[in-house]
């Protein structure tokens, strides 16, 4: 390309002034503009385009100038949406820059008299190394941001409970980072929004369209009815997840927005933003993870306290098991803890199964269970040793307390009315623990004195 510099740049120190404003700028908006309005002076007043390459490969509008006369004259340049769309173009093309691939394109199409080639690249190559300097600082910033809300979320994991409670107590942070309105998370077919997002009909078809394409390793810009969104895979160890989306109202170029034929090839994010969200979705991918092995493990406690108790509890009466019965008093035996054993049966239980039949037998054994555990200290412990017997622990009781624990036992029961016509009773054997005992031993004496209770006429105590 030849020519003679455009009277807005027609010497040197112009130019450095250009370049100057070009390192200057504060934002990529504010680099685009810069750029696009120098190279439409270059270049006699062309239209100028820049194009953003997405991941995919696909092309999107990210700025033209002047914007009005671009819409009006040269309407195809911002429908572009592919490399093949501008090598046929007539556009002269220049590439910017990334930090390990091509950014993206600006172009114009050829002008009559402009500046010549050296300028315009010297101008595009500035412009893109400006563009990796400003990616470099928001990221910075923006690291140092999503750190902070790092170690937050890390801190909540057993705090909060859901993905509903994470959106609620972060989702307002991480919109004011990314500078977003609404943040959706599509987890195990359930979707999660805060702020501003389509709606779920929207979103559900988005979200089908993302898995049929199978872009589960890709930061996809969205269209359509959910025009302005990102979304990013959230996946652990390569295994998808779900979606995170965050949404925007504004694309890069506001204005364009009015035009419903190039709603599709609007650009709303900037490459350094999405990769970005990128890390915001792994740090949440980790975390509603990390918070359902939290509730794993809450679940894990109580079935395992759940099947403990079974393990120890008489399913009919709910009081202690004989097995574990059992293994009370063997640990007892062995400590120096001194304590009686009282063994009874309910008289006559037989005849109630006969006559009444063996549900209200069931129903006669539960409230004979309860009365008595009424009736205990809250040291006391009652054991279901197998059918209509049972066995009190009372731990540091002598002689003649235990022995009045039992006749009070014999009392309750002889005086409390059941849902039976029949008056119940119980025979009791009452031992205290002696040096040298075993388990079998303490049971025998308890056993021996419930049956002599019962041969002496049964509804009494008989200590052994």
């Amino acid at each position: 390309m030849s020519g003679t510099l455009s009277p807005s740049v027609q010497n040197l120190d112009n130019l450095c002034q250009k370049l100057a404003l070009l390192c200057g700028s504060a934002t990529p908006l504010e680099l685009f503009e810069l750029l696009a309005k120098t190279l439409h002076s270059l270049t006699q007043g062309q239209p100028v385009v820049l194009y953003r390459r997405l991941s995919t490969g696909n092309l999107r509008l990210a700025y033209c100038y002047p914007l009005e006369s671009t819409l009006a004259s040269h309407h195809a340049l911002l429908a572009i949406r592919c490399y093949e769309d501008l090598a046929t173009s007539d556009l002269q093309l220049y590439e910017l820059k990334g930090e390990h691939e091509v950014w993206g394109y600006i172009g114009h199409p050829p002008a009559v008299h402009a500046g010549p080639d050296k300028w315009i690249q010297l101008l595009v190559d500035i412009a893109s190394q400006r563009l990796l300097l400003l990616k470099a600082e928001r990221i910075a910033a923006r690291h140092s941001g999503l750190k902070s809300l790092r170690r937050l979320l890390s801190r909540d994991i057993k705090r909060l409970t859901s993905i509903d409670d994470i959106l609620q107590h972060h989702g307002a942070s991480w919109c004011d980072i990314f500078q977003a309105e609404g943040i959706a998370l599509a987890y195990q077919g359930d979707l999660h929004c805060f702020g501003e997002c389509p709606s779920k009909h929207q979103l559900f078809h988005q979200l089908q369209q993302l898995n049929q394409q199978n872009t589960h390793d890709e930061i996809i810009e969205l269209h359509g009815s959910c025009q302005g969104g990102l979304a990013a895979p959230l996946s652990v160890a390569h295994a998808p997840l779900g979606w995170l989306l965050l949404f925007r109202q504004q694309p890069l170029l506001p204005a364009l927005v009015a035009d419903a034929t190039l709603q599709d090839v609007l650009s709303y994010w900037l490459p350094q933003e999405a990769s970005m969200i990128i890390e915001l979705a792994d740090d949440l991918a980790v975390t509603i993870t990390a918070q359902e092995v939290v509730h794993l493990n809450r679940q894990l406690t109580k079935t395992n306290q759940r099947l403990e108790g079974l393990a120890h509890t008489d399913p009919l009466t709910k009081c202690w098991n004989r097995y574990y019965t059992e293994l009370v008093i063997e640990d007892l035996i062995h400590s120096s803890v001194s304590f009686a054993m009282l063994m009874f049966d309910i008289d006559d239980f037989k005849n109630i199964n006969d006559t009444y039949g063996h549900a209200i037998g069931d129903d006669i054994l539960c409230d004979i269970a309860q009365l008595v555990q009424e009736t205990l200290r809250a040291d006391d412990h009652l054991g279901r040793w197998g059918g209509e017997e049972f066995v009190v622990i009372s731990k540091e009781l002598d002689q003649d307390a235990s022995l009045k624990l039992a006749n009070r036992l014999c009392r309750c029961v002889e005086q409390h009315t059941f849902s039976i016509a029949d008056q119940l009773t119980v025979s009791i054997g009452l031992t205290r623990l002696k040096p040298g005992d075993q388990p079998r031993q303490l049971f025998e004496r308890a056993d021996q004195g419930m049956y002599l209770a019962k041969m002496a006429g049964k509804n009494q105590v008989f200590v052994c």
